[in-house]
C-alpha cells in the first residue's frame, strides 16, 4: 500500500467541497472530480471521505457500488472548519508537496510546544510564565500572516526561552525559525 498522507487528502477533499459549495451550494460533487487533485486517488478517497462523513464534516450520497459514494457535499460544520484557518491547519495540515512549508508547520509546532511547556523541568512562577508566553504567541500567530507583529513575537519567544533557561522546550527555537521563514527573515 502506498504511503498516503491522510490528513493532506482530507484537507484536499474539504477544500474542493468548500470551493464547490461557494460556487453552488446545492451542487453534489462526484468522485471523479476529486481525482483532479494529485493527492487523491481511488485508494485514498474512500476511507478519507468516510472519515470526514463520520466527523459530520461532509455528507455522502451512497449509490450502488459501496463503499464508493456517488456524490458528496460539505456540511455547515465542514464550512466552519475550513473558514477557521488556524483550526483547519491544525487538524488537517497541508502536505509538504503543496508548498505549505513553514506556515503549514506552525500549528503542529505550537501544539507540540504547549505539551513541551507542560513537561518542561521548571517549577512555580517560571512554568506559569512559560505557558503564558506560549499561549500569547499562539494567539498572535492565529492572526493572518500580514497582521503578525514580528518584533512582539520575537520578544515573547525570547522571554519564554529566558524564563525556562536550560529547560527550554525544543520547539521554541523551531517555532522562531518557522516564523522567520514565513516572514522572509533570516534566523540569526
Amino acid at each position: 500500500m502506498p504511503d498516503i498522507n491522510h490528513k493532506a487528502v482530507r484537507r484536499a477533499l474539504l477544500e474542493i467541497l468548500y470551493d464547490t459549495y461557494l460556487a453552488d451550494p446545492l451542487c453534489m460533487v462526484e468522485p471523479e472530480r476529486f481525482f483532479e487533485s494529485p493527492l487523491i486517488d481511488r485508494v485514498s478517497i474512500v476511507p478519507n471521505m468516510h472519515y470526514l462523513a463520520d466527523r459530520k464534516l461532509v455528507e455522502m450520497m451512497m449509490g450502488y457500488r459501496p463503499p464508493m459514494f456517488s456524490a458528496a457535499r460539505i456540511t455547515a460544520a465542514g464550512i466552519d472548519l475550513v473558514e477557521n484557518r488556524f483550526e483547519f491547519n491544525r487538524q488537517f495540515p497541508a502536505a509538504p508537496l503543496e508548498g505549505a512549508g513553514a506556515l503549514g508547520a506552525i500549528p503542529l509546532l505550537l501544539e507540540e510546544l504547549v505539551a513541551q511547556g507542560d513537561l518542561a523541568p521548571i517549577h512555580g512562577d517560571a512554568r506559569r510564565q512559560l505557558l503564558s508566553d506560549i499561549l500569547y504567541v499562539r494567539d498572535e500567530l492565529s492572526r493572518p500572516v500580514e497582521r503578525w507583529r514580528a518584533p512582539l513575537i520575537h520578544a515573547v519567544l525570547d522571554a519564554a526561552a529566558a524564563v525556562s533557561g536550560r529547560g527550554a522546550p525544543v520547539n521554541l527555537a523551531r517555532l522562531r525559525q518557522a516564523v522567520d521563514t514565513v516572514l522572509g527573515l533570516r534566523a540569526e
